[in-house]
């Protein structure tokens, strides 16, 4: 007989169940089928060749994958490969752009994943952190982490959760009412819309060497004037 479920209703078909250690693995997005040689030939240009090795990745500390294969894409683009050619230069080259330390433990660890995905779920806004360096340092980390997860709901509320409640009355100012009501891409616009406009407030107020030239310039030329009409009111005197 089968099992029922806990409330005493039909039992549900569950999927597998992962082992703790599976929530470490690389589930990230894939660009290309796999690694394996393809059967067309293309004529490689010893330029995009020479290119692709000068910028290798070896899997270092220092190192970001995403931003390897970020810099691959472009370099492959610059050379104006054909559409119809281009995965098959993908899977012929990207093994050149790999060198010393490249396997997959080493390319992103489950270390740096979970340490990646952790940022994302603590972020929390700086104390003297304009909403237009948090948004951005927040996306940052969600490019850093492309397999977090996290939805864009899911994304959005660690982002308000971690805003300065200052920045969240902004927030839910310029939302009418609550940020909380508005589904993920009317809150999307709303936060690019107050992070420009933070940043154009921060970027008029960046320049106060001009500003306050022209300040101190003012209040000389308005003392030197007054200084001007007291020496000709104590002429009038004499």
């Amino acid at each position: 007989m089968a099992e029922e479920g806990l409330c005493g209703d039909r039992p549900h078909h569950h999927p597998p169940r992962r082992l703790l250690g599976e929530y470490n693995h690389q589930l990230g997005p894939r660009h290309f089928s796999s690694i394996a040689r393809p059967t067309k030939g293309v004529e490689m240009k010893p330029t995009l060749l020479s290119l692709i090795t000068a910028n290798q990745f070896a899997g270092m500390d220092h190192e970001d994958p995403y931003t390897h294969l970020s810099s691959f894409y472009e370099l492959i683009g610059i050379m104006g490969v054909p559409g119809e050619d281009e995965e098959v230069v993908y899977l012929r080259l990207f093994p050149f752009s790999l060198t010393e330390r490249k396997f997959l433990a080493r390319f992103f660890p489950p270390s740096r994943y979970i340490s990646a995905k952790s940022a994302i779920a603590t972020f929390s806004q700086g104390t003297d952190e304009p909403l237009c360096e948090a948004w951005e340092r927040y996306k940052s980390l969600l490019r850093k982490c492309p397999n977090h997860g996290f939805d864009d709901v899911a994304q959005l509320n660690m982002f308000c959760n971690g805003l300065r409640p200052q920045t969240k009355m902004l927030l839910d100012a310029s939302a009418g009412g609550s940020m909380m009501m508005k589904d993920s891409e009317k809150a999307i616009t709303i936060i690019d819309a107050l992070a420009a406009n933070d940043y154009q407030a921060h970027h008029d107020r960046s320049q106060p060497t001009k500003r306050g030239i022209l300040e101190l310039d003012t209040q000389n030329a308005i003392l030197a004037q007054n200084k001007l009409l007291s020496q000709q009111m104590e002429e009038l005197k004499k």
